[in-house]
């Protein structure tokens, strides 16, 4: 499973009512090892957006965002595709360019669990064996590593503007 494959079939997949069924047939007929390599770049990019800027943007967007809400968020700029991702944890504040106050930032499909459901059905294993499948495969000794950047206080208002101030003119009330 390589990068392109990946977004293309997150691509195919956007808007299908379904998506995570469907995205989970594509992966089918795939090898065990592309499957798990799907999850596996599925993680890697959770990890590359795993970003303290990210987080302030996105608890900017949303007046507030719990560690959970961030872990969603990430799902959801994954689920619209590679440029909007790739652009997003480049630039944060591009999403000011991406999202109007009153909007909500859409709810993630869940894709993470397609993969699981494509390898179990495949293989008729258990989601503890997709696990160690997933495990034994993965050669990163990084997954899970705190957040990348320097911490700052996503309430202080000057603190955003400072940082981010596409997101803090369009979001923040004024003073």
């Amino acid at each position: 499973m390589d990068h392109d494959i990946f977004w293309q079939l997150v691509d195919s997949t956007r808007g299908h009512a379904e998506r995570v069924e469907h995205l989970a047939k594509l992966l089918e007929p795939y090898t065990t090892e592309n499957i798990v390599g799907f999850r596996l770049l599925f993680d890697d990019f959770m990890d590359k957006a795993n970003r303290v800027d990210l987080w302030g943007a996105a608890n900017t967007l949303v007046g507030g965002c719990t560690e959970d809400g961030f872990f969603d968020f990430r799902e959801s700029l994954i689920e619209m595709g590679r440029e909007p991702f790739e652009t997003s944890v480049n630039d944060p504040d591009s999403l000011a360019d991406r999202f109007n106050p009153g909007e909500a930032i859409p709810a993630t499909d869940g894709i993470v669990n397609a993969a699981l459901l494509a390898w179990t059905t495949v293989t008729g294993q258990t989601e503890d064996a997709f696990y160690e499948a997933v495990d034994a495969t993965d050669t990163r000794t990084d997954r899970g590593d705190a957040e990348e950047g320097e911490w700052w206080k996503f309430d202080d208002k000057e603190e955003v503007r400072h940082r981010l101030p596409r997101l803090a003119a369009k979001f923040l009330r004024k003073e």
